[in-house]
């Protein structure tokens, strides 16, 4: 039996960049839906630039780490991210935080991309419809949304389009 594939966005799905960037600077706890999203997103930049290793040490999603595991004996995972071009250590932090999270699992699993779009697969879970997550061809389920508000109810989802 073949595998359906399932990509995996990292920040904001699996790992929780906001969390963080709420302990670096409390004003911007819980900036999903800030009114500028222009001034957040240059204040968001800034904080990383100065904080250039956040990629490394983000807390995981709750119930993130468990679902994905369970799912991983149902679906071929790829963990798939947009990294921050201006900040080559973006890379390399994202790529530790998958192994440091999901050890073998995970390994050379990482596509980073600034074009989700382009990639062939079953399953997309991204917070965002941005760089190309609302053109992937496969079904985009958007996590943090009222109808994916938790990876619950994204694990109960998957599992029932296995018809398991």
């Amino acid at each position: 039996m073949n595998k359906k594939i399932l990509y995996l966005d990292m920040d904001g799905v699996v790992a929780d960049f906001e969390k963080r960037i709420g302990e670096l600077e409390p004003e911007l706890q819980n900036f999903k839906g800030h009114q500028d999203q222009e001034a957040l997103s240059e204040k968001i930049d800034q904080i990383c630039y100065a904080n250039p290793d956040i990629f490394h040490d983000l807390p995981p999603i709750e119930g993130a780490i468990e679902a994905v595991e369970k799912l991983s004996r149902h679906y071929e995972i790829f963990f798939l991210s947009t990294a921050m071009w201006s900040l080559p250590q973006s890379f390399t932090g994202k790529r530790i935080w998958i192994e440091n999270h999901f050890g073998n699992m995970g390994r050379k699993r990482l596509i980073l991309s600034h074009r989700k779009d382009l990639l062939k697969g079953d399953f997309l879970v991204d917070d965002r419809t941005k760089n190309g997550a609302a053109e992937f061809e496969g079904e985009h389920i958007h996590f943090g949304t009222s109808q994916f508000p938790d990876w619950e109810t994204v694990y109960e989802y998957l599992m029932r389009k296995l018809k398991i």
